[in-house]
């Protein structure tokens, strides 16, 4: 591990990297952003309109990290309660335009969260610090294979887009403390399945899962699924479970971290 009190060229270096790759990571979202808005500009049939879906949620999950050091690995594993208390900074929303079978989906994920542990170093270290802050943006084209008055079946196909920026700290104990920053963006192609079920005219559940990391990361999936209740045309309500894991080799280190806890979120259709 790198120390504390290493050059100060190289500290600079890695702060440079960190903000660059969050910028970029900005960037790559607002362009998609862009791009959303420019496909549902374009002009729909009088048989087919678009239809667009806006979905604000607050996810709140807990964190499980695994991070690789020279001295050996540091697991963190910790409940929604404790990242709640921990949480700097979150952000999530979700977006959906439909014309016919084919839709398009944007949901954008930011966290900005701590959590602490217990070294597997003895007294050498008495304590340490994880800090993330993650980004992940996740674009899906999707086409509805089946559909009934019940429920309908769309598959997905797209990718996901992360920026990364893990801290981690040794707290001083025999040894003087130490920090080590690990930051990096990449993009993953994902394709996945959504399915929707209507239990009455108020009532449905719907369930999504996707897998990829056949590009960036070693491994990277999700699964969603809730319960909502449909107030009127527009209106809706959902809540949920979601996990999202992700594994990725950074700078020579191997990275695990899951986001994993329940979400609430209303949707407005229009």
């Amino acid at each position: 591990m790198r120390g504390v009190d290493q050059a100060a060229g190289r500290r600079n270096g890695r702060r440079a990297a960190c903000f660059g790759g969050h910028s970029a990571a900005l960037r790559a979202a607002t362009l998609l952003g862009f791009a959303v808005t420019a496909a549902f500009a374009a002009p729909a049939s009088a048989a087919d309109p678009w239809t667009f879906a806006v979905s604000p949620y607050v996810w709140l999950p807990g964190l499980s990290t695994s991070t690789e050091t020279s001295r050996g690995t540091i697991d963190i594993d910790k409940s929604t309660g404790d990242t709640i208390s921990a949480l700097d900074f979150a952000f999530m929303g979700a977006a959906e335009a439909r014309n016919g079978r084919w839709g398009l989906i944007l949901d954008l994920v930011y966290a900005d969260l701590s959590a602490e542990t217990g070294t597997p170093f003895g007294k050498l270290w008495s304590d340490a610090k994880v800090e993330t802050k993650l980004m992940a943006t996740t674009v899906y084209a999707g086409y509805r294979v089946a559909e009934t008055e019940r429920g309908s079946l769309d598959l997905l196909a797209g990718g996901r887009f992360y920026s990364l920026d893990l801290t981690l700290s040794l707290e001083p104990g025999r040894l003087a403390g130490r920090s080590e920053s690990l930051d990096d963006d990449w993009a993953d192609p994902v394709f996945g399945a959504r399915a929707r079920y209507k239990f009455n005219d108020q009532w449905f559940a719907t369930a999504l899962v996707d897998a990829g990391g056949f590009g960036g990361s070693d491994q990277s999936w999700q699964a969603f699924g809730s319960v909502g209740y449909q107030f009127n045309e527009r209106w809706s309500a959902q809540g949920g479970w979601r996990y999202l894991d992700i594994q990725r080799e950074i700078n020579g280190q191997d990275v695990s971290i899951g986001l994993n806890g329940p979400l609430a979120g209303i949707t407005y259709r229009f």
